[in-house]
């Protein structure tokens, strides 16, 4: 059979998990959002002065890659997103890309 192997899938997901932080605006989400600190998706906007629902597009593609995760999903509250408790590896991409 001509199946992928998990190794195959393992190595694809973490090409996918590094190409989603090199788009210059996931990047400025990144550099926004402090370890153990959380943030809506409007105070991104503003911050990074772009329309809500880009911002909301790039945090969902940077949910999907385990970058960051939603926090707080309240009824009628806008969630809260944070640093996946596995993205280090994201951050220190963030880090050398600034040296």
């Amino acid at each position: 059979m001509a199946g992928t192997s998990e190794g195959g899938k393992r190595e694809r997901e973490t090409h996918y998990r590094r190409a989603a932080m090199f788009h210059p605006l996931r990047q400025r989400i990144g550099r926004l959002l402090p370890a153990g600190a959380e943030i809506a998706a409007a105070e991104l906007s503003t911050k990074l002065e772009q329309p809500l629902g880009r911002i909301t597009y790039h945090l969902r593609v940077l949910v999907r890659r385990g970058v960051l995760k939603v926090v707080s999903k309240r009824p009628h509250t806008p969630p809260l997103y944070r640093w996946s408790d596995d993205a280090g590896w994201a951050r220190e991409m963030l880090v050398e890309d600034d040296e």
